[in-house]
Protein backbone atom coordinates (compact mmCIF):
# COMPACT_ATOMS: atom_id res chain seq x y z
CA UNK A 1 0.00 0.00 0.00
CA UNK A 2 1.51 3.78 -1.04
CA UNK A 3 2.97 5.08 2.03
CA UNK A 4 0.83 8.62 3.07
CA UNK A 5 3.12 11.57 2.95
CA UNK A 6 6.11 9.66 4.83
CA UNK A 7 8.93 12.55 5.24
CA UNK A 8 6.22 14.88 6.55
CA UNK A 9 5.17 12.55 8.85
CA UNK A 10 8.42 11.56 9.83
CA UNK A 11 8.87 15.05 11.19
CA UNK A 12 6.17 14.47 12.99
CA UNK A 13 7.68 11.68 14.83
CA UNK A 14 10.94 13.39 14.98
CA UNK A 15 9.40 16.00 17.12
CA UNK A 16 7.73 13.94 19.36
CA UNK A 17 11.56 12.59 20.25
CA UNK A 18 12.48 15.62 21.97
CA UNK A 19 9.04 15.00 24.55
CA UNK A 20 10.14 14.33 27.63
CA UNK A 21 6.03 14.33 28.49
CA UNK A 22 3.79 11.71 27.32
CA UNK A 23 -10.18 -10.79 18.58
CA UNK A 24 -10.16 -12.71 21.43
CA UNK A 25 -9.15 -15.72 20.46
CA UNK A 26 -11.20 -18.69 22.65
CA UNK A 27 -9.88 -22.42 23.15
CA UNK A 28 -12.67 -24.35 22.14
CA UNK A 29 -12.50 -28.15 23.04
CA UNK A 30 -14.07 -31.11 21.59
CA UNK A 31 -16.76 -33.41 24.15
CA UNK A 32 -15.49 -36.69 25.14
CA UNK A 33 -17.39 -39.61 23.58
CA UNK A 34 -18.49 -42.28 26.08
CA UNK A 35 -17.70 -45.69 25.15
CA UNK A 36 -20.43 -48.36 24.59
CA UNK A 37 -20.82 -50.74 27.50
CA UNK A 38 -19.36 -54.53 27.52
CA UNK A 39 -21.63 -57.63 28.60
CA UNK A 40 -19.08 -60.02 27.72
CA UNK A 41 -16.30 -59.82 30.24
CA UNK A 42 -17.07 -59.53 34.09
CA UNK A 43 -15.78 -56.02 36.13
CA UNK A 44 -12.73 -56.04 36.47
CA UNK A 45 -11.33 -55.22 40.25
CA UNK A 46 -11.78 -51.63 41.31
CA UNK A 47 -8.43 -49.89 41.48
CA UNK A 48 -7.46 -47.92 44.31
CA UNK A 49 -8.65 -44.37 44.81
CA UNK A 50 -6.05 -41.93 43.01
CA UNK A 51 -5.20 -38.90 45.10
CA UNK A 52 -2.49 -36.83 43.68
CA UNK A 53 -3.90 -36.83 40.06
CA UNK A 54 -2.43 -34.44 37.87
CA UNK A 55 -5.18 -32.30 35.91
CA UNK A 56 -5.30 -32.50 32.37
CA UNK A 57 -4.06 -29.69 30.62
CA UNK A 58 -6.20 -27.07 29.15
CA UNK A 59 -6.12 -26.29 25.33
CA UNK A 60 -4.25 -23.53 23.86
CA UNK A 61 -6.07 -20.42 22.86
CA UNK A 62 -6.56 -20.45 18.78
CA UNK A 63 -4.37 -18.13 16.98
CA UNK A 64 -5.31 -15.03 15.40
CA UNK A 65 -4.94 -14.41 11.81
CA UNK A 66 -5.02 -10.67 11.08
CA UNK A 67 -3.87 -9.28 7.37
CA UNK A 68 -2.22 -6.13 7.95
CA UNK A 69 -2.30 -2.77 5.64
CA UNK A 70 0.41 -3.98 3.79
CA UNK A 71 -1.61 -7.45 3.09
CA UNK A 72 0.37 -9.40 4.79
CA UNK A 73 -1.42 -11.53 7.31
CA UNK A 74 0.05 -12.84 10.52
CA UNK A 75 -0.39 -15.77 12.60
CA UNK A 76 -0.57 -14.17 16.20
CA UNK A 77 -0.34 -16.71 19.17
CA UNK A 78 1.37 -14.66 21.67
CA UNK A 79 1.35 -11.64 23.00
CA UNK A 80 3.21 -11.60 25.93
CA UNK A 81 6.41 -9.55 24.79
CA UNK A 82 5.16 -6.60 21.66
CA UNK A 83 7.54 -4.70 20.46
CA UNK A 84 5.41 -1.20 19.36
CA UNK A 85 6.74 1.24 16.80
CA UNK A 86 4.57 4.28 16.84
CA UNK A 87 3.83 6.16 19.70
CA UNK A 88 0.05 6.87 18.89
CA UNK A 89 -0.05 2.66 19.44
CA UNK A 90 1.62 2.55 22.54
CA UNK A 91 -0.91 5.19 24.12
CA UNK A 92 -3.47 2.62 23.08
CA UNK A 93 -2.12 -0.13 24.46
CA UNK A 94 -1.94 1.91 27.51
CA UNK A 95 -5.22 3.05 27.71
CA UNK A 96 -6.26 -0.99 26.82
CA UNK A 97 -4.97 -1.71 30.63
CA UNK A 98 -1.73 -4.00 28.63
CA UNK A 99 1.55 -1.87 29.01
CA UNK A 100 2.89 -4.92 31.17
CA UNK A 101 3.10 -6.53 27.55
CA UNK A 102 5.20 -3.91 26.04
CA UNK A 103 8.46 -5.09 25.72
CA UNK A 104 10.41 -2.08 23.42
CA UNK A 105 9.30 1.17 22.09
CA UNK A 106 10.19 3.29 19.52
CA UNK A 107 11.35 7.02 20.91
CA UNK A 108 8.23 8.51 19.79
CA UNK A 109 6.90 6.81 22.40
CA UNK A 110 6.84 9.64 25.07
CA UNK A 111 2.88 10.03 26.70
CA UNK A 112 1.97 8.52 28.90
CA UNK A 113 4.71 9.64 31.18
CA UNK A 114 5.70 6.42 31.84
CA UNK A 115 6.25 5.38 28.25
CA UNK A 116 9.01 7.40 28.06
CA UNK A 117 10.79 5.19 30.16
CA UNK A 118 10.84 1.96 28.64
CA UNK A 119 13.57 0.53 26.56
CA UNK A 120 13.82 1.80 23.24
CA UNK A 121 14.64 0.34 19.57
CA UNK A 122 15.42 3.96 18.13
CA UNK A 123 12.90 5.27 15.67
CA UNK A 124 10.71 3.09 14.08
CA UNK A 125 10.64 4.85 10.63
CA UNK A 126 14.86 4.02 10.33
CA UNK A 127 13.95 0.55 12.07
CA UNK A 128 17.19 -1.51 12.48
CA UNK A 129 16.05 -5.31 12.73
CA UNK A 130 18.54 -6.25 15.15
CA UNK A 131 17.58 -3.82 17.68
CA UNK A 132 14.09 -5.28 17.50
CA UNK A 133 15.15 -8.59 17.89
CA UNK A 134 17.21 -8.12 20.62
CA UNK A 135 14.27 -7.79 22.79
CA UNK A 136 12.80 -11.17 22.30
CA UNK A 137 9.40 -9.94 20.79
CA UNK A 138 6.06 -12.37 20.19
CA UNK A 139 5.17 -10.00 18.20
CA UNK A 140 5.55 -5.96 16.45
CA UNK A 141 3.11 -3.70 15.85
CA UNK A 142 3.48 -0.53 13.37
CA UNK A 143 1.91 1.52 11.15
CA UNK A 144 2.65 2.17 7.42
CA UNK A 145 5.36 4.75 7.98
CA UNK A 146 7.90 2.01 8.90
CA UNK A 147 10.59 1.69 7.53
CA UNK A 148 12.59 0.33 5.84
CA UNK A 149 10.50 -2.56 4.15
CA UNK A 150 14.06 -4.92 4.43
CA UNK A 151 14.23 -4.72 7.98
CA UNK A 152 10.67 -5.55 8.78
CA UNK A 153 11.11 -8.57 5.77
CA UNK A 154 14.42 -9.38 8.29
CA UNK A 155 11.72 -9.43 11.74
CA UNK A 156 9.53 -11.93 10.03
CA UNK A 157 12.32 -13.96 8.55
CA UNK A 158 13.71 -14.86 12.30
CA UNK A 159 9.77 -16.00 13.24
CA UNK A 160 7.89 -13.04 14.43
CA UNK A 161 4.78 -12.08 13.16
CA UNK A 162 5.16 -8.06 12.21
CA UNK A 163 1.53 -6.45 11.89
CA UNK A 164 1.53 -3.19 9.85
CA UNK A 165 -1.82 -1.10 10.67
CA UNK A 166 -3.20 1.30 8.43
CA UNK A 167 -1.67 4.80 9.10
CA UNK A 168 -5.18 6.75 10.45
CA UNK A 169 -5.57 10.32 9.20
CA UNK A 170 -9.54 10.95 10.25
CA UNK A 171 -11.36 11.37 12.81
CA UNK A 172 -13.29 7.87 12.11
CA UNK A 173 -10.01 6.34 12.40
CA UNK A 174 -8.81 6.64 15.35
CA UNK A 175 -11.87 3.85 16.61
CA UNK A 176 -10.60 1.45 13.77
CA UNK A 177 -7.02 1.89 15.18
CA UNK A 178 -8.04 0.99 18.99
CA UNK A 179 -10.08 -1.28 17.50
CA UNK A 180 -7.47 -3.05 15.63
CA UNK A 181 -4.87 -2.74 18.70
CA UNK A 182 -7.37 -4.66 20.83
CA UNK A 183 -8.06 -7.47 18.83
CA UNK A 184 -3.99 -8.17 18.50
CA UNK A 185 -3.93 -8.15 21.39
CA UNK A 186 -6.99 -10.49 22.71
CA UNK A 187 -8.45 -7.33 24.55
CA UNK A 188 -11.85 -7.04 21.96
CA UNK A 189 -14.05 -5.99 24.52
CA UNK A 190 -11.68 -3.57 26.16
CA UNK A 191 -11.09 -2.64 22.65
CA UNK A 192 -14.77 -1.72 22.06
CA UNK A 193 -15.76 -0.13 25.37
CA UNK A 194 -12.75 2.54 24.76
CA UNK A 195 -13.43 3.15 21.23
CA UNK A 196 -17.30 3.54 22.00
CA UNK A 197 -16.08 6.26 24.70
CA UNK A 198 -13.81 7.84 22.09
CA UNK A 199 -16.56 7.95 19.25
CA UNK A 200 -18.59 9.67 21.80
CA UNK A 201 -16.10 12.43 23.06
CA UNK A 202 -15.34 13.23 19.77
CA UNK A 203 -19.14 13.75 18.61
CA UNK A 204 -19.65 15.54 21.50
CA UNK A 205 -17.03 17.98 20.75
CA UNK A 206 -18.06 18.58 16.86
CA UNK A 207 -21.52 18.54 18.28
CA UNK A 208 -20.23 21.38 20.63
CA UNK A 209 -18.33 23.07 17.65
CA UNK A 210 -22.21 23.13 15.64
CA UNK A 211 -23.18 25.81 17.56
CA UNK A 212 -20.28 28.43 16.07
CA UNK A 213 -22.18 30.97 14.19
CA UNK A 214 -19.02 31.57 12.20
CA UNK A 215 -16.04 29.65 10.68
CA UNK A 216 -12.24 30.42 11.61
CA UNK A 217 -9.65 29.97 9.33
CA UNK A 218 -7.23 28.17 10.59
CA UNK A 219 -2.98 27.27 9.70
CA UNK A 220 -1.25 24.70 11.26
CA UNK A 221 2.34 25.25 10.97
CA UNK A 222 4.38 22.48 11.92
CA UNK A 223 7.98 24.28 13.40
CA UNK A 224 10.87 23.18 15.03
CA UNK A 225 13.34 25.71 14.95
CA UNK A 226 14.06 28.40 12.17
CA UNK A 227 15.47 25.57 10.09
CA UNK A 228 12.29 23.46 9.79
CA UNK A 229 8.65 25.58 8.86
CA UNK A 230 6.06 23.41 7.19
CA UNK A 231 2.37 24.36 6.31
CA UNK A 232 0.19 21.40 6.61
CA UNK A 233 -2.41 20.88 4.47
CA UNK A 234 -4.84 17.73 2.74
CA UNK A 235 -4.72 14.67 4.18
CA UNK A 236 -2.99 15.43 7.29
CA UNK A 237 -4.19 14.50 10.84
CA UNK A 238 -4.38 18.17 11.41
CA UNK A 239 -7.04 18.72 8.66
CA UNK A 240 -9.43 16.24 10.27
CA UNK A 241 -9.17 17.88 13.44
CA UNK A 242 -9.41 21.41 12.51
CA UNK A 243 -12.74 20.88 10.18
CA UNK A 244 -13.76 18.31 13.19
CA UNK A 245 -13.46 21.98 15.15
CA UNK A 246 -16.22 23.61 12.44
CA UNK A 247 -13.07 25.64 11.16
CA UNK A 248 -11.20 25.80 7.77
CA UNK A 249 -8.36 24.44 7.09
CA UNK A 250 -6.39 27.11 5.05
CA UNK A 251 -3.68 25.31 4.20
CA UNK A 252 -6.04 22.85 2.35
CA UNK A 253 -7.94 25.41 0.80
CA UNK A 254 -4.74 27.05 -0.35
CA UNK A 255 -3.95 23.43 -2.32
CA UNK A 256 -1.57 22.32 0.02
CA UNK A 257 -1.32 18.52 -0.05
CA UNK A 258 0.49 17.00 3.04
CA UNK A 259 2.78 19.73 3.73
CA UNK A 260 5.19 22.07 1.88
CA UNK A 261 7.80 24.10 3.05
CA UNK A 262 6.30 27.32 4.46
CA UNK A 263 6.51 30.87 2.12
CA UNK A 264 5.74 33.93 2.70
CA UNK A 265 3.61 33.72 -0.34
CA UNK A 266 1.76 30.59 0.93
CA UNK A 267 0.88 31.58 4.39
CA UNK A 268 -0.51 35.62 3.10
CA UNK A 269 -2.23 33.65 0.31
CA UNK A 270 -3.65 31.18 3.15
CA UNK A 271 -4.88 33.96 5.04
CA UNK A 272 -5.53 32.21 8.17
CA UNK A 273 -7.59 33.82 11.13
CA UNK A 274 -5.87 31.59 13.62
CA UNK A 275 -2.50 29.66 13.84
CA UNK A 276 -1.96 26.32 15.19
CA UNK A 277 1.65 25.24 15.91
CA UNK A 278 3.08 22.51 18.37
CA UNK A 279 4.26 23.36 22.03
CA UNK A 280 7.81 21.87 21.22
CA UNK A 281 8.28 23.64 18.34
CA UNK A 282 7.24 26.85 19.34
CA UNK A 283 9.58 26.83 22.37
CA UNK A 284 12.88 25.74 19.96
CA UNK A 285 11.78 29.05 17.59
CA UNK A 286 12.36 30.84 20.52
CA UNK A 287 9.03 31.35 21.60
CA UNK A 288 5.17 33.60 19.73
CA UNK A 289 7.67 36.71 19.00
CA UNK A 290 10.24 35.00 16.69
CA UNK A 291 7.13 33.26 15.09
CA UNK A 292 5.84 36.63 14.49
CA UNK A 293 9.08 37.61 12.86
CA UNK A 294 8.62 35.27 10.38
CA UNK A 295 8.29 35.96 7.07
CA UNK A 296 4.70 36.17 5.85
CA UNK A 297 3.26 35.85 9.66
CA UNK A 298 2.42 39.36 10.13
CA UNK A 299 0.47 40.08 7.13
CA UNK A 300 -2.06 37.39 8.11
CA UNK A 301 -4.86 37.96 10.04
CA UNK A 302 -3.85 35.82 12.50
CA UNK A 303 -0.40 37.43 12.92
CA UNK A 304 -1.93 41.01 12.78
CA UNK A 305 -4.15 40.20 15.68
CA UNK A 306 -1.30 37.86 17.52
CA UNK A 307 -3.86 34.91 17.45
CA UNK A 308 -1.81 31.57 17.88
CA UNK A 309 -2.71 28.58 19.41
CA UNK A 310 0.04 26.12 20.44
CA UNK A 311 -0.74 22.84 21.90
CA UNK A 312 1.60 19.82 23.26
CA UNK A 313 2.39 17.60 20.41
CA UNK A 314 1.14 14.14 21.37
CA UNK A 315 -2.13 15.40 22.51
CA UNK A 316 -3.16 16.89 19.34
CA UNK A 317 -1.29 15.17 17.20
CA UNK A 318 -1.55 11.24 18.01
CA UNK A 319 -5.02 10.53 17.19
CA UNK A 320 -5.68 7.93 20.11
CA UNK A 321 -7.35 7.68 23.22
CA UNK A 322 -7.17 11.66 23.82
CA UNK A 323 -8.57 13.08 20.40
CA UNK A 324 -11.83 13.95 21.85
CA UNK A 325 -10.01 15.76 24.42
CA UNK A 326 -8.08 17.58 22.08
CA UNK A 327 -11.15 18.08 19.89
CA UNK A 328 -12.64 19.95 22.21
CA UNK A 329 -10.09 22.37 23.49
CA UNK A 330 -9.39 23.02 20.37
CA UNK A 331 -13.13 24.13 19.12
CA UNK A 332 -13.33 26.40 22.78
CA UNK A 333 -10.22 28.19 21.73
CA UNK A 334 -11.65 28.97 18.67
CA UNK A 335 -14.99 29.70 19.71
CA UNK A 336 -14.71 31.07 23.18
CA UNK A 337 -18.49 31.89 23.09
CA UNK A 338 -19.75 28.61 23.40
CA UNK A 339 -17.76 27.31 27.10
CA UNK A 340 -21.39 28.78 28.35
CA UNK A 341 -22.90 25.41 25.91
CA UNK A 342 -19.57 23.13 27.21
Amino acid sequence: MQRRFPIILAAIAILATACGDDGDATATSRPATTAAPTTTAPPAPTAPPITSATPAPTAAPAALRFTGADGVESVIEDTSRVVVLNGDLVEVIYELGAADRIAAVDVTATYPPAADELPKIGFGQQLAAEAVLSFGPTLVIGDELVAPQESIDQIRAAGIPVVILETQTTLGGVATKIREVASLLGLDEEGASLAARVEEEIEDARLLAAGATDQQNVAFIYVRGPETLLLFGQGMVTQAMIEGANAVDSGAVAGVRGAAPLTPEALVAAAPDVIVVPSLGLAALGGIAELVKIPGVAETPAGREGRFLAYEDTFFLNFGPRTGEALRRLVLDLYPGLAADA
